[in-house]
């Protein structure tokens, strides 16, 4: 399939602040479903928001603002805070090269994001498309939409509410987390994750603890429940979503192709309020 697409901010210098090009519109509402109703808030920043100016990172990196015509003064982004988590990613695989698209989470009004040619250079006006993909159409039961093969899930069931899944993909070395509440899928950094597992396990093997590539290598060592404490931890430090008392589980380990399993009617307490 061909695309065709002004860039709009791909290799030129646009004045701010500006409307989002096609291209860029395009490509960051199809990072946010429209069938999930998480993604809706988003979504309006994307059809109402402008780009005030560039990010930290380079070429392809803006953000964007809640700012009206006539503009007057507008706020500068500011590239002083921290780097605000990642909300939403996907690629775009072409002919010759793919296409990165990254969505932050909104900071103090301020919304970045970032679509870059991954194989360098300014992204092209016209290109064969073979397939896009992104972490936030993923739902429980799926494979890995980046590599297609299958992921390991942990369900994580809420006392109130609908459950989460935790979801592993050792082939890509990724992990997110399913907001049944609201459809959102979260990534979670690898390295912060597996340093709530060790603590949890208490281990204090530094050739253990700190190399985080061992949660793939190991993780069929991990039942549901390390790896649910884990994701607690992490909530409870970088709070990714409401997550309340949750049901335990007391499964040793599940195969990585199995479905469905039961937990014992067991409540434990997060410390954190639903």
């Amino acid at each position: 399939m061909s695309i065709l697409f002004p860039t709009n901010g791909q290799g030129e210098r646009a004045a701010f602040p500006r409307a989002l090009s096609d291209f860029e519109r395009a490509t960051l509402l199809w990072l946010l479903p429209e069938q999930k109703a998480g993604y809706k808030n988003y979504r309006c920043y994307i059809e109402s928001w402008h780009v005030i100016g560039t990010g930290r990172r380079g070429e392809g990196n803006f953000i964007l603002a809640p700012v009206e015509p006539p503009f007057g003064d507008v706020t500068a982004p500011d590239n002083s805070a921290p780097l605000a988590q990642v909300f939403a990613y996907g690629v775009i695989e072409m002919s010759a090269g793919r296409i990165s698209a990254t969505l932050r989470e909104v900071q103090e009004d301020q919304l970045e994001f970032e679509i870059v040619n991954l194989d360098g250079g300014t992204i092209p006006e016209t290109f064969e498309e073979r397939r896009r993909w992104s972490f936030s159409e993923w739902n429980p039961g799926a494979q890995c939409p980046m590599c297609i093969q299958h992921v390991r899930e942990v369900s994580i069931q809420r006392i109130a509410g609908n459950s989460l899944t935790l979801a592993m993909c050792p082939s890509d070395k990724r992990l997110w987390i399913y907001d049944g509440n609201d459809g959102v899928v979260h990534l979670i950094p690898v390295t912060n994750f597996y340093n709530e597992l060790m603590m949890h396990k208490r281990v204090r093997d530094p050739q253990i603890a700190l190399d985080s590539r061992n949660l793939f290598r190991d993780l069929s060592s991990y039942s549901d429940s390390d790896l649910t404490a884990a994701f607690i931890g992490y909530n409870a430090l970088r709070k990714k979503v409401e997550l309340g008392a949750v049901a335990q589980t007391e499964v040793s380990r599940r195969s990585f192709f199995s479905k469905f399993f039961s937990a014992p009617p067991k409540s434990w307490r997060t410390g954190l309020k639903p």
